[in-house]
């Protein structure tokens, strides 16, 4: 299986919506549970491989992929990462799902995710890219439905990335597997924000895409 290849000076970047926010899951701790996000585990296991390693996490609460669009100079480029792991699209599907809680919003997925990529792939060359699909924790019964439209979503974003040369973890997959064994209200209490032990899950299947070198 391919790797996401990390040395000892690699600079890594995770990329993403509140999944991937500090201070949102912070601040949410006693609703969500979930304060020591997947990125933080990483970095504590990626700072034990080699203290070297530089990690930025750049996650905002409630971000699409058009927010990741616009400000990708300032959260990406300009940090010049060997490493982009990436983790978009949840809210950009669930805007569809409950309509009457969002405004009409004309910036779509596609052209947004393709133009993200087209300018890593430009301005970045030989930097390595780990897209992480987006899912549901199948932990609150009226939120089941929505998996049919975050499919849809999970489909093109899977699609794009492949086109492009990014590695793509399946995290619906891992939280399907998690369930088998685990209530999945120990893995997100909301469906959507993983607990601490949810997070645990997600870093986990993240490390084992990544293959270490000296």
């Amino acid at each position: 299986m391919e790797k996401i290849r990390i040395n000892k000076n690699s600079r890594v970047l995770f990329l993403g919506d509140s999944i991937t926010d500090v201070r949102f899951n912070r601040k949410q701790r006693f609703n969500i549970k979930g304060r020591n996000i997947y990125a933080l585990q990483l970095k504590k296991r990626l700072k034990g491989y080699s203290k070297s390693i530089d990690v930025q996490i750049k996650g905002i609460a409630s971000n699409r992929t058009y927010h990741i669009y616009d400000r990708l100079t300032n959260d990406c480029i300009s940090l010049k990462p060997d490493v982009i792991i990436m983790l978009i699209g949840v809210n950009d599907a669930w805007e569809h799902y409950v309509p009457e809680q969002y405004p009409p919003n004309p910036r779509r997925t596609e052209p947004h995710i393709r133009e993200i990529y087209r300018r890593i792939k430009e301005e970045l060359p030989g930097t390595q890219v780990l897209y992480l699909m987006p899912f549901m924790v199948d932990s609150v019964e009226e939120k089941l439905p929505f998996h049919a439209k975050l499919d849809e979503y999970r489909e093109m974003l899977k699609g794009i990335a492949e086109e492009n040369g990014a590695l793509v973890l399946d995290l619906q997959q891992v939280i399907y597997d998690a369930q088998k064994v685990t209530e999945p209200k120990k893995l997100a209490l909301d469906g959507i924000h993983p607990t601490d032990y949810g997070h645990r899950i997600i870093a986990d299947a993240v490390e084992g895409m990544l293959e270490f070198s000296a």
